[in-house]
Parts: structure tokens; C-alpha cells; sequence
């Protein structure tokens, strides 16, 4: 069988500079982490122009620190917040924003799949 038309392009052609600058941002988030900084100090280390972006990133890395930690490992929001060095506070509101996500998520989905006639 002959070779395909984007067999010689690089792993990322299809990732937009957007998804490229947000998984650089978020992986030197978790590295600082990993060495020991703070939530915000580790923030701090990107370099983002785009204000909305970076937040959303931030948002972001939390939301998954919390899947991981919180309800993967079951490690309770106050000994995030003391390792994180980030108030209970802010780790509830960013629990409760994810979960109006997965909520949100799950109601486009329903919805959609009646849509299809798969229902």
C-alpha cells in the first residue's frame, strides 16, 4: 500500500499553536510543582501573553490536581491546599466549577444523543 500524504509530517502538524502554548504552560506548571513550589509560584513561572489563556490554563491544572489527588488517591482538599500552599477556598470553588463541567458535559451529550435517534 502506498504511503499516505501526511506520512512525513511532524507528530504535532495538526496541533494549533493555541493547544501547543497550553501544554508547554501546563507542563511547567506541574514540573514546578514536582520541584516543590507552591501552586501560585508555579503559575507564575509561565509565560502567557493572552490573559484569558493563561487563566484557563491555571483553571485548568487545578481542576486536575483535584481529579487526581482528591478523587483519585482520595487525599482530602485540606492536605491539597497545605501542599499546594492554595486556601480550601479556592479548591472548593474550583470542585464545584468542575463539577457544573462534567454536569453541563453529560446534559450536551444526553441531549445529543437523542438528537441522532440513538435513544
Amino acid at each position: 500500500m502506498g504511503e499516505k500524504w501526511y506520512d512525513d509530517l511532524p507528530d504535532d502538524a495538526f496541533i494549533t499553536e493555541t493547544d501547543k502554548a497550553y501544554e508547554k504552560a501546563a507542563s511547567k506548571i506541574r514540573e514546578g510543582l514536582s520541584q516543590g513550589l507552591d501552586f501560585d509560584s508555579a503559575c507564575a513561572e509561565i509565560e502567557i501573553e493572552d490573559q484569558e489563556l493563561k487563566m484557563s490554563i491555571i483553571d485548568d491544572v487545578m481542576k486536575v490536581i483535584i481529579a487526581e489527588e482528591h478523587f483519585g488517591k482520595n487525599i482530602p482538599l485540606d492536605e491539597i491546599a497545605k501542599k499546594f500552599k492554595i486556601s480550601v477556598d479556592r479548591l472548593e470553588s474550583s470542585k464545584l466549577s468542575m463539577m457544573d463541567d462534567v454536569k453541563n458535559s453529560s446534559i450536551k451529550a444526553f441531549y445529543k444523543g437523542l438528537g441522532s435517534g440513538n435513544a
